[in-house]
């Protein structure tokens, strides 16, 4: 009981026995298992920490969703906040994930119940990786009515990814904004291509940040303020932090360098001015 390879001539390559094809199927299983159990108790411990009723909604397949909205709560989402808009969300989130492995539970299931069974598949790589069963195979599923559905969920199917990918990223970004500000872009899209469960783990016990006091902190703490590229006082001085726009210190006086001087200006120009000989300088005496 195998699966056969073939290559784009039609030769085969090699097959792969039926006991293979279960230790994949169950390391597989064991990760994806490992990744959900931390998943789960990270939105579960942050929902918990954030006061959210039925947290442990982070337990159900795709009912997470729904905590994880609760617990960004104030993100936005067009025109109002996550929180008000978790049930939906929620709902297309599981239905895009639902629809999908309906489609394919109705188109692969057939060749998977017959492999079970003692059956030989054999993938033809010069179509694609179709599958190919032997002659005694028979597909009950092979109607045209479940076909049609087939090809209406595949359709459906595209649409909804589109709409899982931007709940679900948005969600990423808004909940590591809310616990891990410092590395939300990083960790969102490394969390976007599955390892969500084990940075959801890491930030379980994270207290909550206000993302634009936490940004607002770096700019003005790196030195710069929507006046230019310094504080207020940007000559570089031994002024003092947070001076008014456009003051003085106290200690200084508008123009202080030129009142310091005893000096009058032209001084040396006027009547008491007399040169070594006593005569005056007076130009016009």
């Amino acid at each position: 009981m195998n699966i056969l390879i073939k290559t784009t001539t039609g030769e085969s390559i090699y097959s792969v026995s039926r006991s293979a094809v279960l230790s994949v199927a169950l390391i597989i299983l064991a990760v994806y298992i490992a990744f959900y159990v931390l998943r789960s108790i990270g939105i579960y411990k942050l929902a918990k920490s954030q006061g959210v009723e039925k947290a442990y909604f982070a337990w159900i397949p795709c009912l997470w969703m729904f905590t994880a909205c609760k617990i960004i709560g104030k993100a936005r989402f067009f025109s109002t906040t996550a929180e008000k808009v978790a049930v939906w969300a929620c709902v297309l989130f599981s239905v895009a994930v639902i629809v999908p492995f309906i489609g394919n539970f109705l188109s692969y299931f057939p060749y998977i119940a017959y492999y079970l069974e003692g059956g030989t598949l054999t993938l033809n790589a010069s179509e694609g990786l179709v599958i190919y069963a032997g002659s005694d195979f028979v597909n009950n599923f092979d109607t045209n009515a479940i076909n049609t559905i087939i090809k209406i969920l595949s359709a459906f199917g595209y649409i909804l990814r589109l709409v899982e990918i931007f709940i679900t990223v948005s969600v990423y970004i808004a909940l590591f904004k809310k616990f891990w500000p410092q590395h939300y872009i990083l960790a969102a899209v490394l969390s976007f291509f599955g390892l969500f469960g084990i940075f959801a783990f890491v930030i379980r016990n994270n207290k909550p940040v206000d993302f634009n006091e936490y940004i607002r902190s770096r700019y003005y703490n790196a030195g710069f303020t929507p006046y230019g590229n310094r504080y207020y006082n940007q000559g570089g001085g031994t002024e003092e932090r947070g001076t008014p726009y456009g003051a003085q210190p106290d200690d200084k006086e508008p123009f202080g360098e030129f009142s310091d001087n005893p000096e009058e200006p032209f001084g040396e120009f006027s009547d008491d001015k007399k040169d070594k000989d006593g005569k005056s300088d007076d130009f016009f005496q």
